[in-house]
């Protein structure tokens, strides 16, 4: 469910922002022109690839949700599952910390 909300949120902002930079208008509440996107840097791959392993986490913190939830778990797939979701949430906080500095500057 989590996941479906993230998705549907990036999905409006990526609407959004295609629509504003299509029709060439800024809305009221448009970032000041100190922003990343004001000063000429692209900051999309950083998001696109954060939301990537974040959505990637989400994944399989549910499939290590469903398989302990089982009445004879299977320890190597929990396993597996766990060092999967600690390693897509540190290469999500890595580029969400890129992102951040892209933005910033």
């Amino acid at each position: 469910m989590r996941t479906m909300k993230r998705s549907l949120a990036l999905a409006a902002s990526a609407v959004a922002v295609a629509g504003i930079t299509f029709a060439g208008v800024a809305p009221a509440t448009a970032a000041p022109a100190k922003t990343a996107a004001a000063k000429g840097r692209n900051c999309d791959d950083y998001l696109l690839r954060w939301k990537k392993h974040a959505n990637e986490a989400d994944k399989f913190q549910a499939l290590y949700a469903a398989e302990a939830h089982k009445s004879h778990p299977d320890r190597a797939k929990l396993e597996a599952y766990e060092a999967q979701i600690k390693y897509e949430v540190r290469a999500a906080d890595a580029l969400h910390a890129d992102y951040d500095k892209c933005r910033k500057g």
